[in-house]
């Protein structure tokens, strides 16, 4: 079956004028959503074939901590920007593997609503708060597997 995790990166320093966008890194509590993302994903039993990431700094982090999950890590600069499902399904999928997206939003709420409501008109319905996750899979239309938010990950059973 083909499937993608769409992922927003984890908590991030707070934006500042002296500090490019693009540099802003994890901060501990950052940390902290990733790793428990990381957890959450371990006890479902989730491997990736690829694990695409934003070269921005928050993403790049959230990424490595997910890498353990993944065969392959690719950094690929149009996920710092606005993509499209056109982008997703020429680039991104692959036919019946498992694939993950490290990213930012507006992007992702769009890909989301895009893929599952038809239309990115619907983005607002599909935010995805820091460290948030979908899981859609293919089969051969897309459909919503699962949700993990921040809130969930902090109740799940996840231990080392």
């Amino acid at each position: 079956m083909t499937e993608i995790h769409l992922i927003r990166h984890a908590r991030a320093q707070s934006r500042r004028s002296d500090l490019p966008d693009a540099e802003r890194l994890l901060t501990p509590a950052g940390m902290r959503q990733a790793e428990r993302l990381l957890r959450a994903l371990r006890l479902l039993k989730i491997e990736y074939q690829v694990l695409w990431t934003s070269p921005l700094a928050r993403a790049r982090q959230t990424a490595a901590v997910l890498a353990p999950l993944a065969q392959v890590v690719v950094e690929e600069e149009k996920l710092a920007q606005d993509w499209d499902e056109n982008f997703l399904r020429e680039k991104i999928l692959i036919e019946g593997q498992a694939v993950a997206v490290v990213g930012h939003e507006p992007a992702l709420s769009r890909i989301s609503a895009t893929l599952l409501a038809g239309s990115a008109e619907f983005a607002e319905s599909f935010a995805f708060k820091k460290s948030g996750l979908y899981a859609v899979s293919f089969s051969p239309e897309p459909r919503l597997r699962f949700v993990l938010t921040p809130a969930l990950l902090k109740r799940l059973p996840c231990r080392n």
